[in-house]
């Protein structure tokens, strides 16, 4: 065999090494979109949805206020009444007018911050934690021994939700 046949021989074989590495990969990796908690996939997708659009005919500020509660909580974040609705762009003004209809239907609770008693935390409350697993077909449970645990979904992957 000539040295170019076995060059060429080489090369072959490297890109057909390649081909196949490439391959299994996206065999055996999952989709960004199946690592994701649903919560955040759903958050993830609502946030492609409005880029592809250029008009907002997607408007559900109630529930992408509650996919963000969910998601602070399960994360252990606190989120002050001025944090919510800033990734979804929604005016404050939307989101005062949702916590109050989302607080009087109890699905949210209102929590003054005890470092800075102007600024106000916002979480799910039970019911709407409830809510929201029930939406995303998850069985909530109770995390035993834990006094002080936050409100959210279990990363683990068992699909359960866990509260205090």
């Amino acid at each position: 065999m000539s040295q170019g046949s076995h060059d060429e021989m080489q090369d072959i074989i490297i890109q057909t090494v390649s081909a196949l590495n490439s391959l299994s990969q996206r065999i055996a990796s999952p989709t960004a979109e199946s690592l994701l908690h649903p919560v955040d996939a759903e958050l993830r997708l609502r946030r492609r949805r409005e880029r592809a659009f250029s008009v907002n005919y997607f408007g559900d500020a109630a529930w992408d206020i509650l996919l963000e509660l969910e998601r602070a909580q399960r994360m252990g974040h606190n989120l002050a009444i001025t944090d919510i609705g800033v990734e979804s762009r929604i005016p404050l003004t939307t989101v005062l007018r949702y916590l109050t209809r989302l607080e009087k239907d109890g699905f949210i609770d209102r929590k003054i911050d005890p470092t800075d008693r102007r600024r106000v935390f916002v979480s799910l409350s039970q019911n709407g934690y409830h809510l929201v697993c029930q939406a995303f077909g998850i069985e909530p449970k109770a995390i035993a021994g834990s006094a002080n645990a936050t409100i959210g979904f279990a990363a683990a992957a068992p699909a359960s939700c866990f509260i205090s």
